[in-house]
């Protein structure tokens, strides 16, 4: 598990393309957050798989381990994946109430 969030703060800066860091801003802007806790919360949830419960990450990593693959990549894995089951079920399948029905 990893180790728990300081309240220490460092300065790095990065070299972006301009395209990215106006996704960035607006979707910061969308969420009502500054560019930095909006870019620190996604980086944080990469690092401590979004806050998953223990057992859930421990499969998650062995998953990974297991699949020679960096964590960046995993999470590419999963999202194909998904766009697997939402290719065969449709989309929202297993949203509240069922979503939509399933694709035929």
């Amino acid at each position: 598990m990893p180790a728990p969030s300081t309240t220490e703060k460092l300065m790095q800066t990065f070299r972006l393309p301009r395209e990215l860091v106006t996704f960035l801003k607006a979707e910061a802007a969308r969420k009502d957050m500054d560019l930095t806790a909006y870019v620190s919360r996604h980086l944080e949830g990469l690092r401590t798989w979004f806050g998953l419960p223990a057992a859930a990450t421990a499969l998650l990593e062995e998953d990974r381990m297991a699949l020679r693959m960096g964590r960046y990549e995993y999470v590419l894995h999963l999202l194909f994946q998904r766009t697997l089951e939402l290719r065969e079920k449709g989309a929202g399948f297993d949203a509240p109430g069922g979503g939509k029905r399933k694709r035929s």
